[in-house]
């Protein structure tokens, strides 16, 4: 029997800690009261800065590159830079052979004097003249026996010489007449000879004058293919000592690692964010995190493409991104993440995320504490800029406003609180 009596007496104590217990912890109306007052935790609204962002990746490329290319095969005389070797503007890279290329100019240049000097041939303008001479010798012939005809016309009908004799004046005029149409067709054959040959001569020395010009550009060309054309990085060398260039791969290419950008890709449902100007915050596996890097949005492709993902097929648009800090030994080549702020807002009403509910029909709302009364009361909110942890408000609270922080299902307007730290 006192053992029942001792349990019962140990029971009732444990009763009396564990109800001492429940008023303490701030519940006590709960124990008097037939309402319910509802622990709540409160934020309280305050103003801030906000901004919304875009997320893409992409790579990091240079800005300044160049091909070095020999359009036409060239011996390789002497190497004089190493691969990644660091160049400066006018610095000489190689050594050509082109002591080929030099001698066929002179070459070239001996026989356009040739050609000059052979415009104008004595030969053909003494054959002009001996044709010219022998039209006017047939016309004075011709002349001669036309008045010889009239004359014997006039004695044939005086009858002081025979019919033969009149008829041999007559083929006189008709032979010298023969003769002047020769001798005038030998003349035009001899002048058209002379333009003909003039104008072939002419067509061979310009031909011969654009040899020489287009020469004297490769060859210049070639001079300057051996020097940097910027200061910059030799990242490729594809040729060799003693061996000739081809123009199917550059000889050298050059790259400025101080002038980067990264090409990003943003998925066509964000591009109507995106503009140029907007500032970029750029990560990645190659950037430490207490290093900030930042950019700007350069351009924005006017096309869009299709790239192949691991789910399958996305529309994206190139974005070229300038970036700020290039002294962090960023490479051509390295992936990176870049965040595009879109929008940016300073000294605004903003709220974190979690204070927010939506009702049945999509609007969101707070339920703000009335610290006099204790109760809570729902207010309807607009949201402006919403970024991942808080959202900025543009109607339906105020600075100073005090609401329900990670309001539960049970919470409802009108619901009696008390506030917790």
């Amino acid at each position: 029997m006192k053992k029942v009596v001792k349990i019962i007496i140990v029971i009732a104590v444990l009763g009396g800690l564990v109800g001492l217990t429940y008023l303490l912890s701030g519940n006590m109306e709960q124990v008097f009261s037939s309402s319910t007052v509802y622990s709540v935790k409160t934020v309280e609204i305050g103003k801030g800065s906000i901004s919304s962002s875009v997320s893409a990746s992409g790579k990091i490329e240079e800005v300044d590159s160049y091909d070095v290319y020999i359009d036409n095969p060239v011996k390789v005389k002497k190497l004089l830079v190493e691969k990644y070797q660091k160049v400066s503007k006018g610095q000489q890279l190689v050594e050509f052979d082109i002591e080929d290329m030099e001698t066929e100019l002179e070459k070239l240049k001996i026989n356009k004097k040739v050609q000059e000097l052979s415009q104008n041939s004595p030969t053909v303008d003494a054959e002009i003249k001996r044709a010219e001479s022998a039209v006017k010798s047939a016309e004075q012939a011709l002349s001669d026996a036309e008045k010889k005809y009239e004359d014997s016309k006039k004695l044939f009908e005086a009858q002081a010489i025979s019919k033969s004799e009149l008829d041999m004046a007559e083929n006189a005029v008709r032979d010298a007449r023969t003769a002047l149409e020769n001798a005038t067709v030998a003349y035009n054959a001899a002048v058209e000879s002379k333009d003909v040959d003039q104008k072939v001569k002419k067509e061979n020395l310009n031909a011969l004058i654009l040899s020489i010009s287009d020469l004297e550009k490769k060859i210049q060309k070639t001079k300057e293919s051996m020097f940097c054309p910027f200061d910059g990085i030799v990242t490729e060398i594809n040729i060799q000592e003693g061996a000739y260039t081809s123009n199917m791969q550059p000889a050298f290419r050059i790259v400025n690692l101080d002038k980067l950008k990264v090409k990003a890709m943003v998925n066509e449902y964000n591009i109507k964010d995106v503009k140029v100007g907007q500032k970029v915050r750029i990560t990645g596996d190659a950037i430490r995190e207490d290093v900030e890097v930042f950019g700007v949005v350069e351009s924005i492709s006017p096309v869009a493409k299709t790239n192949m993902t691991a789910s399958g097929e996305e529309v994206v648009i190139e974005v070229d991104i300038s970036i700020d800090n290039t002294a962090l030994n960023l490479k051509p080549g390295l992936s990176v993440d870049c965040e595009i702020l879109t929008d940016e807002k300073k000294d605004v009403v903003v709220v974190p995320m979690g204070v927010l509910k939506t009702d049945k029909d999509g609007n969101e709302y707070v339920l703000l504490v009335d610290k006099e009364k204790g109760v809570l009361m729902q207010r309807n909110v607009k949201l402006g800029i919403i970024s991942d942890m808080t959202a900025e408000v543009l109607e339906g609270l105020a600075e100073g406003d005090i609401v329900v922080d990670d309001p539960q299902s049970f919470h409802k307007d009108g619901s009696k609180v008390r506030i917790i730290e």
